[in-house]
């Protein structure tokens, strides 16, 4: 019955409530935005490895599987979906494992229950899994916000995050709303003095993605915090802490074990990045909107990638206001980011990983309280929404 009861008070919590509300949404929204712009614009029939890589998935554009399953058969999503298919390749190596083994266990288990081909199979899990997490991300901003914020900047806020013109990726077979239900729930056993599942939360965060490891900086700050500064109360707990850093180098260990190539030789040959101070990246994407010619040069991709690290270092120090561990994680986080360096795409995918930077948006929602700027910020973002997400659709890259 406490089970149960427990059950009862979480169906009945308002965040919970609001995440769903909130969800339901924009999952409508997105389906409907999906088949209108690829009922306008219909896809070439036949993969292009280079343009549209289905990585040797069928597309799935027949019946309701093609309308309602077709839109979000789109680039990362096809490689989780090879890996939780036929396992760890060289190009592919680069990927954390836990996102792959959720899709492989839960594709499996629908495939038996219905039936349905593989590759449907997988990705209607993929999906799930997804949306799950974003659904307890949102539920869990929703505590965040009340905690740090206020009540009435709840609803804004969690519109700021599920809404920034990138948002959509919290919808869709990707990693981001994994990744920030980790990163969120890791924070709150912190914040709630339980270290050791903070480090088994952010542990999972880095089996998500690699930025992962950022986690431990703000997770020791939280800890010593707690502690006062003063050496004599550290405990044994303090090695949870550690958790992140310790899975991200297991999952290097087990790369080399099964004769995968180095992960540098990977991101050089495949990704096309290499590791350089933090800040290069930066010049050379100033270079190229500057001049009008360089890598990216002419693409608004790259654009709102820079409007997006200008964003992210004008609400770091407000987010450092608000929690110094919040502002700690985002500065963690973005040096990592721009560790990897590219001649060819920098700054790539900035404004997808944004997601991930939850003090921004707490931020944002402090910034939006007046009433002019909740709509500077709002009416941008949700006419970004519907054209990024629409050119995701129609395999226009996004991030």
């Amino acid at each position: 019955m406490s089970f149960l009861s427990s059950l009862g008070r979480a169906a009945r919590s308002p965040a919970l409530r609001t995440a769903l509300l909130l969800f339901i949404v924009a999952r409508l929204l997105l389906s409907g935005w999906a088949l209108l712009v690829t009922a306008l614009i219909p896809l070439p029939e036949q993969p292009d490895e280079l343009l549209r890589p289905y990585v040797g998935a069928p597309i799935l554009d027949d019946g309701a599987t093609g309308l309602l399953l077709g839109p979000w058969q789109r680039f990362d999503t096809m490689r989780y979906l090879a890996l939780a298919r036929d396992g760890y390749d060289a190009d592919n190596s680069v990927f954390p494992p836990l996102y792959p083994l959720a899709i492989r266990g839960a594709g499996g288990l629908l495939r038996a229950l219905s039936g349905w081909p593989v590759d449907t199979a997988n990705l209607v899990a993929a999906i799930l899994i997804g949306n799950a997490a974003a659904i307890g991300a949102l539920a869990l901003s929703y505590r965040l916000v009340e905690r740090q914020l206020s009540r009435a900047d709840l609803p804004r806020t969690l519109i700021y995050l599920l809404f920034f013109p990138t948002g959509f990726f919290l919808l869709a077979a990707y990693t981001e709303p994994l990744f920030l239900l980790f990163t969120l729930t890791s924070f709150r056993a912190m914040e709630g003095q339980r270290p050791l599942w903070a480090g088994v939360l952010g542990a999972l965060a880095a089996l998500t993605r690699l930025t992962g490891v950022a986690l431990v900086l703000p997770l020791a700050y939280l800890y010593l915090e707690q502690r006062e500064w003063n050496w004599r109360r550290l405990d044994w707990r303090l090695a949870g802490i550690l958790l992140p850093g310790v899975a991200s180098f297991a999952f290097l260990l087990w790369r080399a074990a099964a004769g995968l190539p180095p992960m540098s030789e990977v991101f050089e040959t495949v990704w096309l990045r290499s590791t350089r101070l933090p800040g290069s990246d930066v010049i050379m994407a100033l270079q190229s909107m500057l001049s009008g010619s360089g890598p990216r040069a002419g693409e608004f991709a790259l654009r709102f990638d820079f409007f997006c690290l200008l964003l992210i270092l004008v609400t770091t120090p407000a987010a450092w206001r608000i929690n110094r561990a919040y502002g700690l994680y985002n500065v963690a986080m973005l040096l990592f980011l721009l560790l990897p360096t590219s001649d060819i795409k920098p700054l790539h995918s900035l404004s997808r990983y944004t997601l991930a930077f939850f003090p921004t948006f707490l931020a944002l929602g402090q910034f939006g309280r007046r009433p002019w700027r909740n709509r500077l910020i709002l009416y941008p973002s949700l006419a970004l929404y519907l054209y990024l997400s629409g050119q995701f659709f129609i395999w226009g890259w996004v991030a």
